[in-house]
């Protein structure tokens, strides 16, 4: 009966709620799969945004939403996700940095402001292809 209850007191902290804290090898392993995470993104979005720059027979307007899309999410990959990829290593208190709240608010402004781009590219896509498919001879005088 002492024991758990010194227990429970160790785990307790200043505010006398209790937290229990990750091991670094779960906080290892979970970076480390946000970082292929981070790899497949990057690569996935790049490539398509790479071939419509080279290629002159797919700069159609059919694919230009595709391709918003596509920036879109490389650019929630590029700069959100090392955002939160840093986050979740400092709640895993694998290095001692600093979170400031400026950064914070950098975090929460662009994670929420790339994630509408993405979001409203595929309202937009949805939409076009709903056109397409109920007015398919509208769609294509256009």
């Amino acid at each position: 009966m002492m024991r758990t209850e010194a227990a429970t007191n160790s785990s307790e902290n200043a505010t006398g709620s209790s937290r229990i804290v990750p091991s670094k090898a779960e906080g290892i392993a979970l970076c480390t799969a946000f970082i292929l995470i981070f790899v497949f993104i990057v690569v996935g979005n790049l490539l398509p945004v790479v071939l419509f720059a080279v290629a002159r027979r797919l700069r159609k307007r059919s694919l230009f939403l595709v391709i918003n899309m596509a920036f879109a999410d490389l650019m929630l990959g590029t700069v959100s996700l090392p955002l939160y990829i840093y986050i979740v290593d400092y709640s895993f208190e694998l290095w001692k940095g600093g979170w400031s709240m400026s950064l914070s608010i950098f975090y929460a402004f662009v994670d929420t402001f790339l994630s509408q781009a993405s979001l409203i590219s595929v309202a937009f896509i949805s939409g076009e292809r709903f056109y397409a498919i109920y007015w398919s001879f509208k769609h294509r005088t256009l």
